[in-house]
């Protein structure tokens, strides 16, 4: 069987999507079988595929990945097979379905967040994927999810036949190690200049996350604690409000901000943090949540979406838009040594639940049920 894949995703600074197919098309490359795999991309220049530790057959078109979508969109051109070749199996990685002659299509719905709270999403997200996301999921022959939640999403807001879904929840890889507590403050110390104690957030900071909510819950424990807050990630589509919050005298000496922390630097932040503080309005999986879970670090969250799900019950969870709540939370989790003690432990046995082999395994299954 050959199989094409779309690796646009594969970024020099990948985040969720991104690290979603580097993962996945790893350990698809691992499993051992005969299969041959072709990527396809799009975008100004060659996807970087060596850290994947061998060599991959790719196709890059040099246009913008979103003109190339949009081509397929409104064209329903060009067939997959024009750009690679013949394929059994081609996945969408990102959403959008291609036309195709004769290869079976599986896409990959990593959330509906743009159907469930559009007015939390960019218009850049929510205009073109709303328009058009109902005949991707139809267009296509399988369909991959991250969660239970995403597929309740997909069924409800897509009224896709819930057996053509497989949930293959994502992982912490084993190149994501936990390192000590006095290892990982002295690497974000020497680093990144960044001293205990702190709390720790890892997303795109945008309004999805919460990051308003976030900072206002702070404003309320911030005399309460020694803690600082960090907030590692760029800030993403409606900047302001979230520079408004940031720049309230009342917590504005207390914040700091990497910016974007590389993927394998995260276990350092996680391992020195004194909990993960993660109060997302909504996530089709939430993989910081599994980060920190992995790495020890307690997590402060919210009660919807995927999230009770990937926490299996080893987090404090509350509802996102209940800032009270959320600093409740946040002192409990790090007064109660007991407590922390309890979650760290559940924590760590519930990570160990999550593979990246199995997640490849179950997609592999899909791919080799439709090729026939």
């Amino acid at each position: 069987m050959r199989i094409g894949i779309d690796v646009s995703p594969l970024t020099a600074r990948r985040t969720g999507v991104g690290n979603y197919c580097f993962y996945l098309l790893k350990h698809l490359l691992n499993l051992g079988t005969d299969h041959g795999f072709v990527g396809l991309s799009s975008g100004r220049g060659p996807i970087d595929m060596g850290e994947l530790g061998r060599q991959l057959p790719n196709r890059h078109i040099p246009v913008p990945t979103r003109l190339l979508y949009k081509s397929w969109e409104w064209l329903n051109a060009p067939a997959v097979e024009t750009l690679l070749g013949p394929v059994d199996v081609y996945h969408a990685t990102n959403y959008v379905t291609p036309p195709a002659k004769k290869a079976q299509r599986v896409v990959t719905i990593h959330d509906l967040s743009f159907l469930a709270i559009p007015e939390l999403s960019s218009p850049r997200i929510v205009g073109p994927f709303s328009k058009h996301i109902r005949r991707f999921a139809h267009d296509a022959d399988a369909i991959m999810a991250y969660s239970e939640a995403t597929k309740g999403d997909i069924v409800r807001f897509l009224d896709v036949d819930p057996r053509r879904i497989t949930v293959a929840p994502m992982a912490v890889d084993d190149d994501f190690a936990p390192v000590s507590t006095e290892e990982a403050q002295d690497y974000v110390l020497n680093r990144h200049d960044i001293e205990p104690p702190f709390l720790l957030f890892v997303s795109t900071l945008e309004p999805r996350k919460n990051v308003t909510g976030l900072l206002e819950a702070f404003k309320q424990v911030v005399n309460d604690i020694p803690h600082n807050l960090v907030l590692a990630g760029d800030i993403g589509w409606r900047p302001e409000p979230i520079r408004d919050a940031l720049d309230d005298p009342a917590i504005r000496d207390r914040i700091i901000r990497p910016g974007f922390v590389k993927h394998l630097e995260l276990p350092a932040f996680y391992c020195a943090a004194d909990a993960f503080v993660f109060p997302t309005h909504y996530e089709g999986f939430g993989l910081p949540l599994l980060e920190a879970l992995t790495c020890g670090c307690p997590v402060v969250s919210a009660d919807n979406s995927s999230v009770p799900e990937v926490t299996g019950g080893a987090a404090l969870l509350s509802d996102s838009r209940d800032t009270g709540a959320i600093a409740e939370n946040i002192r409990r989790i790090v007064s109660d040594d007991e407590l922390r003690t309890r979650l760290i432990e559940q924590g760590k046995a519930h990570a160990r639940q999550f593979s990246w082999r199995s997640c490849a395994a179950k997609t592999m299954d899909v791919y080799e049920q439709h090729a026939g």
